[in-house]
C-alpha cells in the first residue's frame, strides 16, 4: 500500500509500503521510504494544527489522487486570538500510484503553492496543472471540528465558528462547507441550500450550535452528531439531503491494481 499521513503540525507525509524498487523516473526506492507532500505552516499562534484524520478521492478532472483536509485547535475550539487562521484543504498527489521523493519537511509545498479559493463560488480559481491544491480560509476564527467527507462530487468539511457574544461561554455556531474536490470552489450554497435569517452572511450551510461530528451519507442524504443544539427538529442529530451525490468515491477502505 502507500500510506499518507497528516499530524498535528500540519504536514502531509506519503510512506511507501509497496515493492517498488523504482520511482518511475530510474531511482531507486525502498520500502518505508517517506517524503513530505505538504504542510500547512503550523505554529502555537496561528493554532492550524491538525487534529482529525484526512480523506481522499479520485479525481475525475485531473485523474490525480486528492487529499483532503482541515485544520484547527480542538483543545482550544473557542479560542479566538488574533493571529488564529486555519484552512480547509485539497492537495493532490500527481505521481500516485507511484512513490516519488519531493521535500524534506523543511522545504515541503505550503499554501503558497496552492489556489486560494476561500470566496470562489465560480470555478475561475481552480488550481492549475503546476498547483498543488487549493486552501480556503475559514472566516471568524473558526475550526474544523471532524475529517472532512469525500462524498458524491463535493467534500464535506464540519466547522465550528467560536460565538462572538461578550459570554465567551455560550456555543458557537456549527456549519457544514461543501466544496468541489478538485476546484476548492464553494457550492454550499448550490448543494446544501441557502442561510436563512440571521445566518444569511455565512458563506457555509448554518445548522446549529455547537460541535459536529464527520458527515456519514446514506443515499443522498448526510448524518451528524451536535455537541449541542441542531437548528431543526432534532437536538443532537443534524440531518438533510444534499443534490450531486451520483459520482463514484474512494472512502476509507479502498484499493487501485497497476
Amino acid at each position: 500500500a502507500m500510506l499518507y499521513l497528516n499530524d498535528l503540525e500540519g504536514k502531509i507525509t506519503k510512506f511507501n509500503l509497496t515493492n517498488q524498487t523504482q520511482d518511475g523516473l530510474g531511482n531507486s526506492i525502498k520500502m518505508f521510504d517517506s517524503t513530505t507532500l505538504f504542510t500547512a505552516g503550523s505554529s502555537k499562534s496561528n493554532g492550524r494544527y491538525m487534529y482529525h484524520a484526512m480523506d481522499a478521492s479520485k479525481g475525475r478532472s485531473t485523474g490525480n489522487l486528492w487529499l483532503f483536509a482541515g485544520t484547527g485547535d480542538y483543545e482550544r475550539i473557542n479560542d479566538t486570538s488574533a493571529l488564529t487562521s486555519n484552512y480547509l484543504l485539497g492537495i493532490k498527489d500527481p505521481h500516485y500510484p507511484y512513490y516519488r521523493e519531493v521535500a524534506t519537511p523543511t522545504t515541503a509545498d505550503d499554501i503558497t503553492k496552492c489556489k486560494n479559493t476561500s470566496n470562489d463560488t465560480t470555478g475561475v480559481n481552480c488550481p492549475k496543472t503546476v498547483d498543488k491544491g487549493w486552501y480556503a480560509v475559514i472566516e471568524n476564527y473558526g475550526k474544523t471540528t471532524a475529517e472532512p467527507t469525500a462524498y458524491g462530487e463535493m467534500v464535506y468539511f464540519p466547522i465550528y465558528i467560536p460565538t462572538a457574544a461578550a459570554n465567551k461561554c455560550e456555543l458557537g455556531d456549527a456549519l457544514i462547507c461543501a466544496r468541489d474536490p478538485e476546484c476548492g470552489t464553494n457550492y454550499s450554497e448550490i448543494v446544501l441550500g441557502k442561510n436563512t435569517g440571521a445566518h444569511t452572511q455565512k458563506k457555509c450551510l448554518f445548522v446549529g450550535k455547537g460541535v459536529l461530528s464527520k458527515l456519514v451519507f446514506l443515499g443522498n442524504t448526510f448524518f451528524a452528531n451536535i455537541a449541542g443544539q441542531a437548528s431543526g427538529k432534532q437536538k443532537d442529530l443534524v440531518t438533510s439531503k444534499v443534490t450531486g451525490s451520483s459520482a463514484s468515491t474512494y472512502r476509507s477502505s479502498w484499493k487501485s491494481n497497476y
